[in-house]
């Protein structure tokens, strides 16, 4: 009796609790930050990428790495490309008054793929300004490949470029080399010079100094030289002609 009553009790309430869980799922109203709840951005644009009407597609450059984006857009006068893949950049390009539009996109050295989310930019504006509120149905997706012709030439040019830069550090490095060579020949040339030049003043110097003795030896010779002549004329007044000495103040007698 208890199993039966708790038993009936079990499907009562989940019986309610369904009953209660439709009611308000019927009842709700989506948010617009729900998925489901957005709506179109813009209704009636129409996109065509190079003639065709599809969501994807792919575009091969040719051997310089160019590619020509074309096609037509109804709704609006301008189309968005925005870059996801290889890069991450972003521009519009204008339709003409029938709606055709034109684009050559180069890709950059070292990449081999870009791709691109191409929309109308009113439906761009649109979903950046209310991003909860509205979606695109125009986006398209467009990848653009490197040829093997332009992925030959980018290589050559790589590796001419390595070969022309190689070059330029080994001249770069025998110019520097023979400079440093020359330099060194310059500041030893420089060396010995001063070492001449330190040497020839030195000789000069000690020729001088030597002069300079010679003449204060020869001057002090002249100096005793004319004292003892000085000394020898004071003396002579003393003497005869026969060199003996006289008594200052004899004078001769005459013996008769």
């Amino acid at each position: 009796m208890k199993r039966r009553i708790v038993h009936n009790f079990v499907i009562t309430f989940v019986t309610v609790f369904l009953l209660l869980g439709f009611g308000a799922l019927n009842n709700c109203q989506p948010t617009s930050g729900t998925v489901f709840a957005k709506e179109q951005a813009v209704k009636g644009i129409k996109l065509h990428i190079t003639g065709k009407h599809t969501r994807k597609f792919t575009v091969v450059t040719n051997s310089a790495g160019k590619a020509t984006v074309s096609g037509r857009i109804q709704g609006d006068k301008r189309v968005f490309f925005k870059q996801y893949k290889g890069g991450y950049k972003k521009f519009s390009v204008r339709a003409n008054k029938k709606g055709h539009f034109k684009k050559v996109i180069k890709l950059q050295k070292a990449v081999n793929k870009v791709a691109y989310a191409i929309d109308s930019n009113k439906v761009n504006k649109l979903i950046k300004k209310h991003p909860r509120k509205y979606v695109s149905k125009t986006i398209v997706h467009l990848t653009i490949k490197r040829s093997s012709a332009s992925q030959a030439s980018q290589k050559a040019a790589s590796q001419a470029s390595s070969s022309a830069k190689a070059a330029s550090i080994a001249s770069s490095k025998a110019s520097s080399e023979a400079a440093e060579s020359s330099s060194r020949a310059a500041a030893i040339s420089s060396s010995q010079a001063a070492a001449r030049a330190a040497a020839s003043s030195s000789a000069a110097a000690a020729q001088a100094a030597a002069q300079r003795s010679a003449s204060q030896a020869a001057s002090q010779r002249n100096a005793q030289a004319n004292q003892a002549a000085a000394n020898n004329t004071g003396e002579q007044e003393y003497v005869d002609a026969n060199g003996n000495g006289l008594i200052k103040g004899s004078v001769d007698l005459l013996l008769y």
